[in-house]
């Protein structure tokens, strides 16, 4: 079958072909990926500050307040972001520094407590975890492949990415974008 492209994203097979073991996946978030901090775009660091108070107010005691450290001072080049920059998130006390102690994120909690939506203002490749963006291919990130049951694909599987990963790709593509991967599945099964 011919490449399949939605919106500006080439797409990768890997998405139609593998999937999480029975019981595995984002469902049994294990927060590993959140430990080594995350890279966001500038202008998501700065909704993250614009909202300091409230985050600071889903802080605990294992989370720095300051949030003059809680971004990286470097920006790096990168093309798969909306600036075409991105920033790390700091690391403090072996995690994200939004990262709380109950495995929730700080970020999130005051998206859903202001805006009624957990993914209004959190970061865009910590919602699509663990799908991802690689020079404009959209795939699966194998950061914690191996790592975290709820982050590793195997072939032998009965729901590929494309069904378990569903939430996450109507974020990134919305919902026309994930019924065009859905048709194609239904293509490539047909062949």
């Amino acid at each position: 079958m011919e490449e399949l492209h939605v919106g500006k994203y080439k797409v990768d097979p890997i998405l139609f072909e593998q999937g999480f073991a029975k019981g595995c996946g984002p469902f049994q978030c294990q927060t590993t990926c959140c430990h080594s901090g995350v890279f966001v775009d500038p202008s998501e660091m700065e909704t993250i500050l614009r909202h300091k108070e409230e985050v600071k107010g889903q802080m605990d005691e294992t989370q720095v307040t300051d949030e003059t450290v809680w971004f990286e001072h470097r920006f790096e080049d990168d093309i798969d972001f909306p600036s075409g920059t991105s920033v790390g998130t700091e690391v403090h006390n072996g995690k994200c520094t939004f990262l709380r102690k109950d495995g929730r994120c700080s970020v999130q909690l005051v998206s859903a407590e202001k805006y009624d939506d957990p993914w209004k203002i959190k970061p865009f490749y910590c919602v699509a975890f663990p799908i991802t963006v690689d020079n404009g291919l959209l795939t699966f990130d194998d950061f914690q492949q191996d790592d975290a049951d709820c982050c590793s694909i195997v072939k032998d599987t009965q729901s590929t990415l494309i069904d378990s990963c569903k939430a996450e790709l109507e974020f990134m593509l919305g919902k026309e974008g994930y019924q065009k991967l859905q048709d194609y599945k239904i293509a490539r099964s047909a062949k």
